[in-house]
């Protein structure tokens, strides 16, 4: 695992967990980037003895591997009722 850098997240929405945080940005098994963002972010722990789901606003830093996201598969186009729209 060869972390370059960081991307600072702020959750946005309800029911969100650190896992889905990984998948959204690599859309692949990404093995070691969950405990590395769990190293990273202290704060995360407390709040998981609450609740498996990360409070709105919370800031995390997410580490960034170039190899995995190499890997990553393309985005689907999609069609919707209002137009055409990225993933």
């Amino acid at each position: 695992m060869a972390v370059t850098g960081y991307e600072l997240i702020t959750v946005s929405g309800a029911y969100i967990s650190a896992d889905v945080l990984v998948w959204r940005r690599y859309r692949v098994r990404a093995p070691g980037i969950l405990e590395r963002m769990l190293d990273d972010n202290p704060h995360l722990a407390k709040l998981h003895r609450e609740s498996p789901f990360l409070p709105v606003g919370t800031n995390v830093r997410l580490p960034i591997d170039p190899e995995i996201l190499a890997g990553r598969p393309k985005p689907v186009e999609f069609v919707t009722l209002y137009g055409r729209s990225p993933t």
